[in-house]
């Protein structure tokens, strides 16, 4: 999904953001920076205001709209891509938007997903991926890879080895784990693979199974795929949710190591999403939710 924001400002006359120019502004692009020293800004967010609310009694404009992914989101596929591996394809996707390519190179091409010809069209993909964001999606799930949008910079490989950051309790000002008990521990893939006639059946992990229905795959691509479907599982099994102080190192990816609970609950954690807030109460906070790595 987009990233999304809502600003609020304080409209005044010109040359200040004025309720004429605030009505004229249109669907305009968009970036927002913030400064923790009061000397040099960073980029939070780069997008495009797609709706803007004035509050005429109050004197007010609310801007709101998303990140450059809506882009993708918002294009349908009217093309095919003919003998082109994921990583092509998501390498087309970023040129077409003006985006930078943080792209891991990959070998299998698409039609191989589904082991019917190397001339698969992106768009018969499961017969699903209408628009260039779901696409990105589901060839990253066939990869077992994660794919974001981080600023002007289109990610498309596996989750990142950065280093780990150490977090304590007293670095969070609210903090809840989610532990998932019922979650099934182990993934069976099921296909029939018509070239060579064989009913293919593959799993990853062991316990309460889950089943899992591919269509026309050899063995080998069906245990990746069981693989990277429990993997996907393990993901919602331990979730932490924190409201910390904000700051502009954190990002969807990083390593997070909690400790200081002297439980199971200290664990490595990879970030999923990051929200932040600033107001005049609580000042510069965010929201941060991460999921426990294997």
């Amino acid at each position: 999904m987009a990233g999304r924001f809502r600003a609020v400002f304080a409209m005044g006359d010109a040359p200040c953001l004025s309720t004429n120019m605030c009505a004229k502004l249109g669907l305009v692009p968009t970036t927002l920076e913030v400064s923790t020293n009061s000397l040099s800004y960073t980029t939070l967010l780069k997008g495009f205001t797609e709706n803007i609310r004035i509050d005429v009694r109050k004197n007010i404009a609310i801007l709101s709209g998303r990140d450059i992914t809506s882009m993708m989101i918002d294009s349908e596929i009217s093309e095919t891509f003919i003998n082109q591996t994921a990583s092509e394809v998501a390498f087309t996707i970023a040129a077409r938007h003006g985006l930078v390519p943080n792209i891991t190179v990959t070998e299998r091409r698409v039609g191989q997903y589904c082991q019917i010809d190397h001339a698969r069209t992106g768009l018969n993909l499961g017969s699903k991926s209408t628009t260039e964001w779901n696409l990105l999606c589901r060839l990253a799930e066939a990869e077992g890879f994660l794919v974001s949008v981080t600023g002007g910079v289109l990610n498309f490989g596996p989750a990142s080895s950065s280093s780990v950051r150490t977090v304590t309790l007293e670095k969070f000002i609210d903090l809840d784990i989610d532990y998932l008990t019922a979650l099934p521990k182990m993934v069976a893939v099921r296909s029939w693979n018509s070239s060579e006639k064989t009913a293919i059946q593959e799993t990853a992990g062991s316990g309460v199974t889950t089943n899992i229905v591919v269509p026309n795959v050899k063995a080998g691509l069906a245990k990746n795929t069981a693989v990277n479907y429990l993997s996907l599982m393990r993901q919602h099994q331990k979730i932490l949710c924190g409201k910390m102080r904000g700051n502009i190192d954190l990002e969807p990816g990083s390593n997070l190591l909690l400790t200081g609970t002297n439980s199971d609950l200290d664990d490595t954690y990879i970030v999923t999403s990051l929200r932040h807030r600033l107001n005049e109460h609580e000042g510069f906070v965010q929201m941060v939710q991460a999921y426990a790595v294997d």
